[in-house]
């Protein structure tokens, strides 16, 4: 296929709007890698289910300062500046992990954990306003659509080229040749529109002003509900693996199946006339499935189905809920719905912070803290499709059944 037919296939976007997409893109390579190959690497150091856990949950912390900080200069500067910020603190988690010393093993976590973490908030505060203020709304299915098939690309590739990576130059290696991508999203940050938010996000953030419209109080416990249990699923599918071997083509290898596998039920998911409730069911099935071999499986190819019982079922819990929550959020003017993202953060970052300091009391994945993590996860599983459909059911009473579908 020449260049000129492949640009027909492309959807017409303007090219502030590629920008984004690209800089999103050097981005998901490089959250791709971290998730990964730089769990891996504290997996490595010692005491691996507290030691990722303890990194995860400083990371998870940052994230949540950080979105609200970008969230203050999107209206006292602009996306660019913003989403340079995010690409900065990239740079210094790899050269944080480049220069790691296992004598300050405590400071070099905490410190990288705070890096990775600002790079995430940074991220998702100017990705989400240029979604808004770049992106026409009549665009967003197409949107959407081009940031999948990349993301879907980047899984499946990067895994592996990462993985060939760090058996050629080594964890630290690796770690610098990842700076590539952050001097390219630094690169096309630049490039990015001078463009913020109109208002202060802080001014007329009061709960009563926010959660006015029918069904958005309930998407508080939603968001809680939702973020226990994914990142229960996150945690321990990841662990879960590494359990299986740490070697790193096995690590990649097992990721890109699971990629692959995920592809294929997304595609599943588009294609078929099941209601999000319906696919809300699926979900909590095969998650609880997964639950039910944790208990009862032997080595090897068992928690690899495990895994992927996890994984495809928080693929489909997240997109059908995720759909539904959306319905929601969008009643209102782009500040409403930016205001509501700051407040969504609040259970977002209690429900991870939750899940990952149990975590650092989990020393097997047969003791009574995990079980206790199961179970709460599993108590949050369960209320999460009766919490939804409450949302839903005072959105419709004032929007009609269906709308924003």
């Amino acid at each position: 296929m020449n260049l000129a037919r492949l640009s027909q296939c492309l959807p017409e976007f303007n090219r502030n709007v590629w920008w984004v997409i690209v800089v999103n893109a050097a981005m998901q390579v490089i959250f791709n890698f971290v998730a990964i190959f730089v769990n891996l690497y504290w997996w490595n150091q010692g005491n691996p289910i507290y030691v990722v856990s303890f990194f995860n949950l400083y990371a998870t912390v940052a994230l949540f300062a950080s979105y609200g900080l970008g969230s203050y200069f999107l209206w006292r500067k602009d996306i660019r500046f913003v989403m340079l910020l995010s690409a900065v603190f990239a740079g210094l988690s790899f050269l944080g992990l480049f220069f790691y010393l296992t004598d300050l093993r405590v400071i070099f976590t905490v410190g990288i954990g705070l890096c990775f973490g600002s790079t995430q908030g940074f991220f998702w505060a100017a990705n989400n306003s240029s979604m808004y203020t770049v992106l026409p709304s009549d665009q967003w299915a197409d949107y959407f659509s081009m940031n999948t098939v990349i993301g879907q690309v980047i899984a499946v590739a990067i895994p592996l080229a990462s993985a060939g990576a760090v058996v050629w130059l080594g964890f630290r290696g690796s770690f610098l040749a990842m700076l590539v991508f952050v001097l390219a999203a630094l690169a096309v940050s630049m490039r990015l529109p001078h463009r913020g938010l109109s208002e202060n996000l802080f001014s007329h953030i009061r709960y009563q002003e926010v959660f006015s419209r029918p069904g958005t109080p309930w998407i508080l416990a939603v968001v809680l509900a939702s973020g226990i249990v994914n990142q229960f699923l996150t945690l321990f599918s990841m662990i879960y693996i590494f359990t299986v071997s740490t070697q790193v083509g096995v690590v990649a290898i097992l990721n890109i199946g699971y990629s692959v596998a995920l592809f294929g039920a997304l595609i599943l998911y588009r294609r078929s006339s099941w209601t999000q409730d319906t696919w809300i069911m699926m979900g909590i099935a095969l998650i609880l499935a997964s639950y039910g071999l944790v208990f009862t499986m032997g080595p090897g190819s068992v928690i690899t189905l495990v895994v992927l019982l996890m994984r495809v079922g928080g693929l489909y819990l997240s997109a059908a809920s995720g759909r539904q929550r959306y319905r929601v959020m969008m009643q209102g003017d782009v500040l409403w719905r930016t205001r509501l993202g700051l407040w969504m953060e609040i259970p977002f970052v209690l429900s991870r912070v939750g899940i990952l300091v149990g975590a650092l009391f989990v020393r097997s994945l047969s003791g009574i803290h995990f079980i206790v993590l199961m179970l709460v996860s599993t108590a949050a599983l369960v209320l999460l499709p009766v919490l939804t459909r409450i949302a839903v059911g005072r959105f419709e009473a004032v929007h009609g059944v269906g709308a924003g579908l």
